[in-house]
């Protein structure tokens, strides 16, 4: 029923590749660099702290962290999720998989859009702090960020162990610089500190000044909840990673302990970045701060630690790696995104041509394509119409759909007996997707309650949307084709797990 008998791809991840491409999925190094933009649109900061945000929020998740950790141990394949869910859900329903299924990818893409021009956005920032001031038009930004993930697809294209090294490499890098940056805040005195950030301060700031500013408490549980669906853009939903590539993992620990620990380092290495800033500033002139639209495109997480170190070679370093969170997060897109349509695509469901891999190079490269024109569009509509990137906010509803979606499909694995396990795992597998599950949908109702603060928009909303229409539509046609062309049912490859 499948296209071929083996997928064709080979095992090229090792363990610190699947947890580098997991970490740099969860995108830590570019959630604590843009925050601000978030701050500044919710009504009010007062009492919102993101330490707090950041530890509810990973426990929320914990749920998914179980519920994927089982799943990809009795099913990797490639694809990930997408396997689990169409076989959880079966034949019947095969239409509306792949309806949720094309949404999430599109997503991704527009993910990979808002990151491209966030990541133009903070080589804007930190260039002032280095001696260097610049200025980007609308259009050189869109032109950067789409040579950004160009270049990034096109290594992957040219082969998809030079993609990997790439993304391990990038990921490796940028967590040295964060843990370089850590260190400088948590060791210089505050007061060294806070000289040298009224240095960066624009005219007419200063730092008693900016945290006057401020008024509110330290915590308040009702503004800090606001916060959750910056960390859902962001961070803590996003264990697809080392699912989606699971057939390529090499080792059975790799398949067992990515996700896990994948996820306590994006914890650790979050929550101790807000913590360091508070440390380092105060909580009163950090949250005015990186709530001012006048301020945050300047004062963020890196750009501070860059003038707290007074090094110039420290700061060159992490100047760099504040941008190398960016590209590490690009080059997981290139290869995940793919991989779905690869999964796609060998269940007859979209062309054959998207599981073609280039006899030269190994990798797929019309899929590859297919990611790389969609994001540039995305990135051109982004740009032009909206001229930031938080217009891509409220795309992310359709991967929490998506998420939602896959949390019943592992309470339906876990009640049946579809997989060989015991008891007691399919009890965990159960409860892990009901909680993921209604998680997911409270997440969804914060981002639709609060549509001017989550980029509810019609390009973000429209994108999501059309995909899943065209995915149910691509599912429909390609079972007539098939049947009357070929004789082939495929909704009957539901009711199997792909070969690897």
């Amino acid at each position: 029923m499948f296209v071929r008998e083996s997928t064709g791809l080979v095992k090229a991840a090792g363990f610190t590749d699947v947890v580098s491409i997991n970490i740099a999925n969860m995108s830590v190094g570019v959630a604590i660099a843009i925050v601000g933009f978030t701050l500044a649109s919710l009504p009010t900061v007062a009492g919102v702290n993101p330490v707090y945000a950041s530890l509810i929020a990973a426990l929320l998740a914990i749920p998914q962290v179980i519920m994927y950790t089982v799943l990809i141990r009795y099913v990797p394949r490639v694809g990930g999720d997408y396997v689990w869910l169409s076989r959880a859900l079966g034949p019947r329903l095969a239409w509306l998989v792949n309806g949720l299924v094309l949404g999430f990818i599109v997503q991704d893409l527009a993910y990979y859009a808002l990151v491209a021009i966030a990541g133009v956005y903070q080589v804007e920032s930190i260039l002032p702090t280095l001696g260097i001031n610049v200025s980007f038009s609308t259009w050189l930004m869109v032109a950067i960020a789409s040579l950004f993930f160009t270049i990034i697809v096109v290594v992957n294209i040219l082969g998809t162990k030079y993609g990997i090294r790439l993304m391990t490499g990038l990921t490796l890098f940028s967590i040295t610089s964060l843990v370089i940056s850590l260190v400088i805040l948590f060791i210089t005195p505050r007061s060294l500190i806070i000289s040298r950030i009224n240095q960066l301060l624009p005219s007419g700031f200063s730092y008693s000044g900016v945290a006057s500013k401020y008024s509110g408490s330290f915590f308040s549980l009702g503004p800090t909840l606001m916060m959750l669906p910056f960390f859902a853009i962001f961070i803590y939903p996003w264990l697809n990673a080392g699912p989606a590539i699971a057939s390529e993992v090499k080792g059975r620990n790799a398949l067992q302990w990515n996700l896990p620990i994948s996820f306590i380092i994006a914890l650790l290495l979050t929550t101790l970045s807000f913590t360091a800033l508070y440390d380092a500033l105060g909580f009163r002139f950090t949250m005015a701060a990186l709530s001012n639209s006048q301020l945050n495109s300047t004062i963020n997480y890196w750009t501070v630690a860059m003038a707290a170190s007074g090094n110039p070679i420290i700061q060159w370093i992490i100047a760099i790696g504040s941008v190398t969170w960016y590209l590490a997060l690009l080059a997981y897109g290139a290869i995940v995104a793919v991989r779905y349509w690869f999964a796609l695509a060998f269940d007859r469901v979209w062309p054959s041509l998207l599981t073609h891999l280039s006899p030269r190079f190994g990798s797929p490269i019309y899929a590859h394509l297919i990611d790389l024109a969609v994001t540039v569009t995305l990135i051109t509509l982004a740009g032009v119409f909206y001229g930031t990137f938080t217009a891509l906010y409220g795309a992310t509803v359709g991967a929490l759909m998506y998420f939602m979606a896959v949390g019943i499909g592992a309470v339906l694995i876990g009640v049946g007996k579809r997989l060989s396990m015991g008891r007691g795992l399919r009890a965990t597998l159960t409860v892990s997707g009901a909680l993921t599950t209604a998680v997911m949908a409270y997440l969804t109702y914060q981002f639709l309650a609060y549509p001017s603060i989550w980029g509810g928009n019609w390009l973000a909303y429209g994108v999501v949307a059309g995909a899943v229409v065209l995915g149910i539509v691509a599912y429909t046609v390609s079972r007539i084709v098939n049947i009357r062309r070929y004789g082939i049912d495929i909704a009957i490859t539901y009711t199997e797990i792909p070969p690897e």
